[in-house]
């Protein structure tokens, strides 16, 4: 199996199903914009080889509104990942544990930038967006807890508001793999958590998810895209997303740690 068809089958194995969510989006200062109830379904034909997605969106005054994308393993399974057909410059890349990420390819100058990490868990599924204006400050983020159980989730919270801090000191200790824009994925290695990114802007949502974030991306300067869920007291997941200093995606970072409890402070 090559790399491409590894990546679409990644998606398959963690992704096809209902996804029931709560979409929130907030201002750079941390400020409730709004928040919607979301159903994003994936389907697929018998031998998986096309998808369906298709997203319906349901508002606080009842009107409804609904995309759908098809994808196709030959059209769309490209070697620098999956194509989204709404976007040209944008690509998805699929980790075999779950984890993923709809990036933008290249950062370019007055068009704005944007960019969905998503972290996976047994049933439970949840993405923070990145939104950058075509001035590329920092325009908006989004939380959006998924649950393919049903809807209201027996499991997120109903607090959307933003905390201001989140203690995740301790000694974690973990492995770490990364995938770079050709889709190859290194062996892993042992890691240590670092968190938030220095001179990133710090975001705390519900539920233990942390984001760090530049609040303005700029040409000649490298960039660090961080966010990590604190699935149990004594486990986390992180993805770290890097750009180069022209503005290339240069690689996409899965962190896997656990805290034992004679490590814990």
């Amino acid at each position: 199996m090559d790399l491409k068809e590894q990546n679409w089958r990644n998606l398959c194995a963690n992704h096809l199903r209902d996804w029931h969510g709560i979409w929130t989006r907030y201002s750079p200062e941390g400020e409730v914009i709004e928040s919607f109830q979301s159903l994003r379904s994936f389907r697929s034909n018998q031998d998986q080889t096309e998808i369906t997605q298709t997203n319906r969106y349901i508002y606080a005054n009842d009107t409804t509104k609904e995309e759908s994308w098809e994808y196709n393993l030959r059209s769309n399974g490209l070697a620098n990942g999956l194509f989204h057909p709404a976007r040209n410059s944008m690509r998805g890349i699929f980790f075999e544990q779950g984890a993923a990420t709809w990036i933008t390819t290249e950062l370019k100058t007055d068009s704005g930038f944007g960019i969905e990490l998503f972290f996976r868990h047994e049933e439970l599924r949840h993405s923070i967006g990145i939104v950058y204006d075509q001035s590329n400050t920092l325009m908006r983020t989004a939380s959006i807890q998924e649950d393919s159980t049903g809807f209201p989730s027996k499991y997120w919270s109903t607090d959307l508001n933003l905390l201001p801090d989140r203690n995740i000191s301790g000694n974690w200790q973990g492995s770490s793999i990364t995938m770079t824009p050709d889709l190859k994925v290194s062996s892993p290695v042992s890691t240590q958590l670092h968190f938030p990114v220095a001179g990133n802007e710090t975001f705390f949502f519900s539920d233990g998810i942390s984001l760090s974030c530049p609040g303005k991306i700029s040409i000649g300067t490298d960039i660090t895209i961080a966010a990590n869920w604190l699935v149990t007291p004594s486990q986390l997941q992180q993805l770290i997303v890097k750009y180069d200093n022209v503005g290339a995606f240069t690689s996409l970072t899965l962190e896997l740690f656990h805290k034992s409890d004679e490590a814990e402070q």
